[in-house]
């Protein structure tokens, strides 16, 4: 293995830096004012930075193998690669304190408008202008008392002997609000609701005249039939008579009484799984007949198949 020693090296990373500073001009400093921790921060820096240029000015020497030293003109540092230059790092005693950071400010373009200058002040000893209210409160309040115009009582009428008074305004006695527009007419609500009453009932006869037009074919069903109240013949049903109503209804409330006797006597603590699905079966059972109670006494015609 060929071992290749570099005698001339003309980059470096150090040397494009100097380039790129000596091409941008020296620096203004940030600080701007005199601190002692500042400047022994740039010290510091500046001691540093010095140390490294006499450091990379140095030539490296090169042992061989066979003992010879040769002194090349490479640029060879203890511990450094190719990353970022060096910085200069503050100490940590000059980090950034109050009031010494970069402070914006917005600009001020505002202009106050001219105006008139005050008048001069009156001479001293003139007098100038004395004030009229007195300094005694007492006074002033009796002052004011005597200046201040008294509201004027509301009209009212009296009724009896005895001299009961009531107010005059709102009793009917005299006319109010007869200049207003809408004064004697129809309040716009009413005016609404009979047009939703007429509307409503313009949809129930059509719905009537549809139902008619749809039956016809029926036995018996006819304009008069409907406004008559006679239920319409209905082909292979017949409607239920009243005895047949009464004895359903009468069966239904037995039913009704047996289930609530079953209910009311059902223990207090329902603890087992049979207990709760007993119950819930007695509420659905009671639920049901109830409904159809109502349904029979609600209902004037109910068709019952002939088959």
């Amino acid at each position: 293995m060929s071992l290749v020693y570099i005698t001339h090296h003309d980059e470096n990373i150090f040397g494009c830096e100097n380039e790129f500073e000596r091409a941008a001009g020296p620096k203004e400093s940030v600080f701007v004012y005199k601190n002692p921790i500042v400047e022994r921060a740039a010290k510091y820096a500046r001691d540093l930075r010095e140390r490294f240029n006499v450091e990379d000015k140095k030539l490296s020497v090169v042992l061989q193998n066979d003992g010879t030293r040769v002194l090349t003109e490479a640029k060879k540092s203890l511990h450094r690669t190719m990353g970022c230059a060096h910085t200069p790092i503050d100490p940590p005693c000059a980090f950034l304190r109050k009031n010494q950071g970069i402070k914006w400010r917005r600009e001020n373009t505002h202009k106050c408008p001219k105006v008139p200058p005050m008048p001069p002040l009156p001479p001293a000893g003139s007098g100038g202008h004395k004030c009229t209210m007195a300094p005694n409160f007492i006074k002033r309040n009796k002052m004011c008392a005597k200046e201040t115009i008294p509201c004027p009582p509301p009209p009212r009428y009296v009724d009896t002997p005895a001299g009961t008074r009531h107010n005059l305004l709102n009793s009917g006695l005299v006319p109010q609000f007869i200049c207003r527009k809408d004064f004697g007419k129809v309040p716009v609500y009413l005016k609404k609701t009979k047009r939703m009453l007429a509307d409503m009932n313009a949809v129930c006869a059509k719905e009537q005249a549809r139902l008619l037009e749809l039956c016809r074919g029926i036995k018996g069903f006819t304009q008069a039939s409907v406004n008559l109240g006679g239920p319409p013949e209905m082909p292979g049903m017949r409607v239920m008579n009243q005895p047949e109503r009464n004895e359903i209804l009468e069966g239904l409330r037995l039913s009704l009484t047996d289930m609530t006797k079953q209910y009311q006597s059902m223990s207090l603590l329902i603890d087992s799984i049979a207990k709760r699905q007993r119950k819930s079966k007695l509420e659905s059972d009671l639920r049901q007949v109830e409904q159809d109670i109502l349904l029979i006494e609600t209902t004037p015609i109910i068709y019952v198949s002939e088959y």
